[in-house]
């Protein structure tokens, strides 16, 4: 087995110590594009803008020649440390203490990045630019926040290159109580509603003459909550609806508000789309509203992500091999489509894509950190991927 120095722990370190908060990148893609150009990469910054969002810093590295093409896909940004005087160290300090490497993007996911570039630094010394294919980085900077300007806009430079990926790997931190026990083969949609509700404000004391929007918003939820909308099937979860705010911004006990507002955000499969989503809502609020006087509902949607699905192909059966001669385990990664939503939604119209990266178990939060020998144990794992995806045998 190759044995791997501290590369991607020090890699790691640098990488974190850029306060690259969405957009802003503090010369984290700039560490990553030196590590790759010293390796022999050929490096594409691009700069993005417009669309209605932010400008964007981007990076596409490619290296080899004829053959297969495997594609790295990660980013650079990370969201914020929220209060920083409840971290253990400071977030961008990326200390090192009892085999922890602290910081926030250290697992989410920079580390990641750090790994990969790692281990095809070992298989490039090891098989040299000649290896019967090609590698390449797509590292954006804007995951984390808008996703406007980052991985679609790189995705549409590579096609208008004519540049043809045959399968990427995606860095999100997938992995459960070990590294490489869980790999996501696809991802569920995302979508936001915004209700407002319209009542007639009065007095608490007079209910008759007011309609408390309060209580018809609740009948909705009710309506909207009272079964589940599917159980599930072979690799996603059930589809799930939650309620992440209701907000009436009414300061005095003895007045019925004139409006109420809530968000539904529905977590959803393949059994459904955004579109059958819309018109699931806009049925209860129908059943609801109807025949009520003097109160209304409106309400907007943001579709944020559709469900996919990649089925398991040519390189889930690599990814699942490596992982088993890396780690000496016999048993398979679980395919999972569980989580948020990941820029792999925007690669998987382009090829075969499937995540793979560090533990995932401090991801956003205080304290966020990986642990040294996963980081060492994950370089192994994208090796070994390396060398069979490009077996001549």
């Amino acid at each position: 087995m190759t044995e791997f120095n501290l590369n991607p722990i020090k890699l790691t370190q640098a990488l974190v110590k850029c306060q690259s908060i969405t957009p802003k990148d503090d010369g984290a893609l700039l560490v990553v594009q030196d590590h790759l150009s010293s390796m022999g990469f050929d490096c594409s910054p691009l700069l993005f803008s417009g669309n209605g969002s932010y400008e964007v810093k981007n990076l596409f590295a490619t290296i080899g020649s004829d053959g297969p093409h495997l594609a790295f896909a990660g980013h650079t940004d990370v969201v914020p440390p929220g209060n920083e005087s409840s971290w253990k160290h400071p977030p961008f300090s990326a200390i090192i203490e009892d085999d922890k490497l602290y910081g926030r993007g250290t697992e989410d996911m920079k580390s990641n990045i750090a790994c990969f570039i790692s281990a095809t630094e070992q298989f490039l010394k090891k098989n040299g630019e000649n290896f019967g294919g090609k590698i390449s980085f797509i590292i954006t900077g804007d995951e984390e926040g808008e996703a406007i300007n980052g991985t679609p806009q790189i995705m549409e430079w590579i096609k208008k290159q004519n540049i043809k990926i045959d399968h990427c790997l995606v860095g999100e931190p997938t992995s459960n109580a070990k590294i490489g026990d869980k790999v996501k083969i696809g991802r569920r949609g995302s979508v936001n509603f915004f209700l407002t509700v319209k009542g007639v404000q009065g007095h608490t004391a007079n209910g008759h003459r007011a309609q408390n929007p309060v209580h018809c918003l609740t009948k909705l939820i009710s309506k909207i909550l009272e079964k589940p909308l599917d159980e599930g099937n072979e690799f996603f979860l059930p589809t799930a609806v939650q309620i992440p705010t209701f907000d009436v911004g009414n300061p005095a006990h003895n007045v019925i508000p004139e409006y109420a507002f809530a968000t539904i955000n529905i977590r959803f499969n393949d059994l459904h789309t955004p579109e059958s989503l819309i018109q699931w809502l806009n049925e209860k609020i129908e059943s609801i509203f109807k025949n009520m006087e003097n109160v209304t509902c409106k309400v907007k949607h943001e579709i944020s992500a559709r469900s996919f699905l990649n089925k398991p192909g040519n390189l889930s059966k690599i990814v699942a091999k490596s992982i088993s001669q890396a780690t000496g385990r016999n048993e398979e990664p679980e395919l999972a489509t569980d989580g948020g939503t990941s820029d792999a939604r925007f690669i998987k119209n382009y090829c075969e894509v499937i995540e793979l990266g560090i533990r995932n178990q401090t991801l956003h939060q205080v304290d966020e950190f990986v642990f040294l020998d996963d980081l060492n144990e994950l370089t192994k794992i994208y090796y070994i991927i390396l060398e069979n995806y490009f077996s001549k045998s």
